[in-house]
């Protein structure tokens, strides 16, 4: 009898949700993180900074997530961890208190233990 394992899809559709979800969360994170910063009695360029670095840590955790799951079927273990390092990129917006990097976190640090789980199918003979 064959074996048919195959890898799951799971990691990789969570993966390339959370990425897509998490662009608009890190315009939002990083919106958030100016007028934060601008409460707190920052000059303007001070607010416009922390923004900034809120935003892009929010969007290169966004398209590592997605390239990870387009690439994780190749090695899945590589590429989870590179996931899990996605998702704590997100996690690092969470301190602007956005919703939608908690859901895009979650998603991420999700895809990212199942894939780092995943055994690779011994190949047929």
């Amino acid at each position: 009898m064959g074996n048919n394992q195959s890898i799951s899809n799971t990691p990789m559709i969570l993966g390339i949700i959370g990425g897509v979800l998490g662009i608009p969360g890190a315009v939002c994170a990083g919106a958030c993180a100016a007028g934060l910063s601008a409460l707190a009695d920052s000059t303007t360029e001070e607010a416009s900074s922390t923004g900034e670095l809120f935003m892009w840590m929010g969007l290169l955790g966004a398209v590592l997530a997605i390239l990870c799951s387009f690439l994780y079927k190749k090695n899945p273990k590589l590429w989870g961890g590179l996931m899990l390092v996605a998702a704590f990129m997100t996690g690092i917006t969470l301190v602007t208190f956005n919703f939608l990097s908690l859901i895009v976190f979650i998603l991420l640090l999700i895809a990212g233990i199942l894939a780092m789980m995943c055994k690779k199918p011994e190949p047929r003979i």
